[in-house]
Parts: C-alpha cells; structure tokens; sequence
C-alpha cells in the first residue's frame, strides 16, 4: 500500500509540475512579486528611519524662563535623533512655518512653565503633530514627539532631586511635565492624540485595497473558469458555429459577468457604507473622533464616483481575464494562469497598505502608476478625501486601460486563436 501511495503521488506531482503555467504561476511568481515587495519595504523602511533620525521641528517660546532654557539645551544635545528646531514668538506664525517648511510638527512652551515649575505645579508642553501621508512613517513621527516630550520630564525630574529643594510634593517632582497632543491634518486642528486618529484612519486605509483586492480577484476568477470550462467541454465550437457574430457573443458572455459583477458593487458600495458608518460612528465616538473635521466624509458625489471606479474596474478585470483563459485549455491552466494577472492587483494592494508611494523613487512610483488597478485603491482613498480632481484622473486611465484590453479580447474572439493560442515554454522540436 506505501508503494501504491507513493507511486500515486509522485504521478500526481509531475503531471502538476509538466504544465508549465502551474509551475511559472506557483513558482516563479511567488518569487518575483515578493523579491519586488521586499525591496520596496526595505526602501520605505530605510526612508522612515532615516526621516526620523533627522527630524525638523518649529518650537514656540512663550516661556523665555530657565525651563524653556533647559528645553532648548535638551533638544540641541537630544542622543535618539538629530532634530532641527525653529524658534517663532507665537503659535500663529508657527502654523504659517509649518505650512512653508518640512517640519514635522510644533512644540508649545506656554506662558508661565518656568513660574509654575518653580512653584511645584505640573507644567504642560503641547505638541501640535503634522500629518500627511497617513502611513507608517506617520505613527513613527507621533512617538518621536512624545519621546521627546518623556526624556525632557525625566532630565527636569533629575534636576529638580538634585537641586534638594524641600516640600515639594513627590509625585510632582517624579513627573513634572504633562504632554498635550494635539493632531495637525490638512490645515485642521485636532485634539486628539496623532496615535489615535492614525491607528483609525489606517484600519479603515488597510481594509479597503483588501476588500478591492477579493472583489477583483472573484471577478476574474469568475470570468476564467466560465470560458475555460466551455473549452474544455467543447461547447465553446459549438457556440461559436452558431449564426451569431463573434462580437455578440462575447458581450454576452461579458455582460452575463458584468451583470454579478455590478450586483457585487452595489453590495460592496453597501457594506462599505455600513463599515464607514461605523466606523464614524461607532469607533469614532468612543474616542470622541470627528473625522468629518479632517475632511474624512463620502458625499452623495463621492458614492457616485466610487461605484463608476469599480464598475470600469470590474469590466476591465472582466475583459483581461477573458484575455488570458483564450490561452488555456482547461479549467485548471485557467486558474493557474489567473496567477500571472493576480500579481498585478497583489503588488500595488500590498504596497499601498504599508507604503506611502509618493515616498519612493521615482522609477518605483512610475511602475507602481502603470499598474491599472493601483488607480483602483488611490481613487478609492483620494474619494475618501475629497480630492476629485484625482479620480478624475484615476478613472480616465481605467478607462483608457479598458478599451485596450476590450479591443484585444475583441480580437481574440473573432480570429481562430479562440481555439488554437496557447501560452507554451516547451522548445519546438528541429525537425531532421
């Protein structure tokens, strides 16, 4: 029975492993989309490290007493990051600089820290945080300020034990300095710590590509096996003998699709009204989260650009899957070649969860663009942020993506390749 068994398998290995599609598509691929999005990460990551090791910061002085002093000297001798600081009078022009410069944020001494230090009550340094590209390297800024923020109530607390000054209340002298964190974003003023509002902005940046992503790969799935299975049934020279034009067919067998496909959409748009609802709502409310305030809000307008996004997607996804089983002579080459188009939706989902693109070089950034369905995401997210002006750009290229891949259906469909195209690795054989 174990040589039975064994003889079983090692057949069933080579007959996966003789269809080249299988092998490329389980293989080769795996290597080449993760050796992409490992030197992408690297990069990204060596970015943000290297952004928060240089750190820009604009410093408001209404103090002008020794505790502002003590700060001063804290932040040009700081041992964890270099950090540039620009001293301005008030918090009105401090915004204007935070506005013109790189700086990552603003740190307020009020008026009367010194005063209050001296006379044994806590004093408050506030952080106002920049954010603006909502990733990673956004969380990393928040705990940068707040370490800085830490360390100074440590070295205050030292100096204070060691000046010996008698009567002052422990608990005071353990932690003299409280930190006020406030969230700057799109010219809007927050107050509510940058950890929070990043920690929820991203849960609901990181759910949708993976949502796209799933509804994407179903469609196309979809699509594949529905043509696959006709060939390898051979009803699809059946159909096609029929005194129908070609063209007729495939919209039919493309609308047949589209028509499940537009019935997704309405329920993703549905359930993703329901997941930003409560979100909104829900989430929001327990951490007094007004992301109306920071322009995160869906109009009717947005809606209505959101499901035009997905509908082109949806066809475009329709039309290359229908492409690419053309080349496959059964159901499961059909699947296995699906592989080779899920790369290209795997890739930009991935990067645009962790990855601030904009970030990237540009070569990277122009790869990462030419992917069509990365517009799918970006116009999703820029929808979220009211920046139509983008997703009017997003859906011209869907568009434009669309028609060259209809077009190239088209013609599959109305030549003889329908039957005879093949995607093959095997060496013709040279004849004697």
């Amino acid at each position: 029975m174990v040589n039975a068994l064994t003889t079983l398998i090692v057949k069933e290995v080579k007959e996966l492993l003789r269809d080249p599609k299988i092998l490329v598509g389980t293989v080769l691929m795996p290597i080449i989309m993760f050796g992409i999005l490992g030197s992408i990460f690297n990069f990204s990551i060596g970015s943000a490290r290297e952004s928060l090791e240089n750190i820009s910061i604009i410093v408001v002085n209404e103090d002008n007493g020794p505790v502002s002093s003590a700060f001063k000297n804290f932040i040009e001798n700081y041992p964890a990051a270099k950090i540039t600081a620009l001293y301005v009078q008030n918090i009105n022009l401090a915004f204007d600089e935070l506005k013109k410069t790189n700086a990552s944020g603003i740190i307020l001494l009020p008026k009367g820290l010194s005063q209050n230090i001296t006379k044994g009550i806590r004093g408050e340094i506030v952080s106002y945080i920049l954010l603006s590209s909502l990733s990673m390297t956004e969380q990393g800024k928040a705990s940068i300020f707040q370490s800085i923020v830490e360390s100074f109530n440590k070295v205050l607390s030292l100096q204070i034990i060691s000046s010996q000054i008698p009567s002052m209340d422990p608990s005071f002298v353990s932690n003299p300095i409280a930190g006020g964190y406030y969230t700057y974003f799109r010219g809007s003023v927050l107050n509510i710590p940058p950890q929070i509002v990043t920690g929820t902005l991203y849960l609901q940046i990181m759910m949708m590509p993976i949502v796209i992503m799933i509804m994407l790969f179903s469609v196309m799935t979809m699509a594949s096996t529905s043509i696959a299975l006709e060939k390898e049934t051979k009803t699809l020279e059946t159909l096609l003998t029929l005194p129908v034009n070609r063209i007729t067919i495939l919209i039919g067998k493309l609308s047949g699709s589209l028509f499940v496909a537009v019935l997704g959409t309405v329920a993703y748009l549905l359930g993703f009204n329901y997941y930003m609802s409560s979100l909104m709502g829900g989430f929001g409310e327990q951490q007094n989260i007004d992301l109306s305030a920071l322009g995160i809000n869906i109009t009717p307008l947005g809606y209505i650009l959101m499901g035009i996004v997905f509908f082109v997607s949806i066809v475009s996804a329709l039309a290359l899957a229908v492409s690419f089983s053309v080349f496959s002579e059964d159901v499961r080459s059909a699947q296995a070649s699906m592989s080779y188009i899920f790369i290209i939706i795997l890739i930009p989902t991935l990067v645009l969860m962790f990855v601030d693109v904009n970030a990237l070089p540009l070569i990277s950034q122009i790869l990462i663009y030419l992917i069509p369905f990365t517009h799918t995401i970006v116009a999703s997210k820029s929808i979220m942020l009211g920046e139509y002006s983008m997703v009017l750009i997003n859906i011209g290229y869907l568009i434009l993506f669309t028609i060259i891949v209809l077009y190239v259906a088209a013609k599959l469909f109305t030549t003889e390749k329908i039957f005879t195209a093949k995607i093959s690795f095997k060496r013709k054989k040279l004849t004697e």
